[in-house]
């Protein structure tokens, strides 16, 4: 078996048996992988980490070969994020982002730029660094990019003719219809150049950068419709208003300290 040492982002964690975890992590350099750490909670002085969601772990593991689920042997936190939980807005932000990158990223692909987009993420919501929904805008697009998932901007994806900065949104057919194609998604709506324009931009930027407010809520529409027809499962982070409080509460809440 061989042994690797990465940066790692926690994205999910839940129990193993008795005394274990299973953890799900973005690396710097093996991409997102998922391991067991074994006696976490039995014995946690044993590790320098609890592995919490939305942490920053060193780890080691261990590359079984024969399966998905690696041997974690030892993990040290380098930082608690623990800013993420001052306020719901921020909480909300940090959580969507990783949960879009869990839903995107596959595993055991070597994703370094996706690693570093969350990263700087959450470390600019930890340190108020911008606007929460300009920065998760900037995420959703880029990620989506980065990983090959983004929506057809260019291209009509009835007939696949060139659409030129201006055509028919359609989250249920991934992207831009033209005029001909509308039969596909009666329901598609008009979208000009300036969101276009942005859209593009966004992808091709790797940091954040001021969005007009004005632009930001049919943005954040159409990017929430896209992702709800064209990921497998449903984000929990865009559920209905109140079913996602009780969820980020909660997420926010494992977060805490431990006594």
């Amino acid at each position: 078996m061989a042994i690797h040492t990465a940066d790692a982002i926690v994205l999910r964690r839940y129990p193993y048996r008795e005394t274990s975890v299973i953890v799900t992590c973005l690396t710097d350099r093996y991409g997102k992988v998922k391991g067991l750490v074994k006696g976490l909670m039995a014995q946690p002085n044993r590790h320098r980490s609890a592995m919490e969601p939305l942490t920053v772990n060193r780890i080691v593991f261990y590359d079984t070969r024969t399966s998905q689920l690696h041997l974690v042997s030892q993990c040290e936190l380098l930082s608690p994020m623990a800013q993420l939980t001052k306020d719901l807005e921020t909480m909300r932000s940090a959580a969507f982002c990783v949960e879009l990158t869990d839903a995107v990223v596959p595993l055991e692909e070597p994703q370094p730029a996706a690693y570093h987009l969350l990263k700087d993420a959450l470390e600019r919501l930890a340190l108020d660094g911008g606007e929460p929904a300009a920065l998760r805008a900037h995420f959703t697009v880029r990620l989506l990019h980065l990983a090959g998932f983004q929506p057809q901007l260019d291209r009509c994806t009835g007939c696949h003719t060139m659409v030129h900065r201006e055509g028919y949104w359609s989250a249920s057919q991934g992207g831009l219809l033209c005029a001909g194609c509308l039969h596909e998604d009666p329901r598609a709506e008009p979208v000009g150049s300036v969101l276009l324009g942005v859209l593009e931009t966004l992808a091709e930027s790797a940091q954040p950068m001021p969005l007009d407010p004005q632009i930001l809520p049919a943005l954040q529409r159409r990017l929430d419709e896209f992702l709800h027809w064209r990921l497998d499962h449903p984000l929990k982070t865009l559920q209905a208003p109140g079913s996602r409080l009780k969820a980020e509460t909660a997420s926010a809440s494992s977060l805490q300290p431990r006594a």
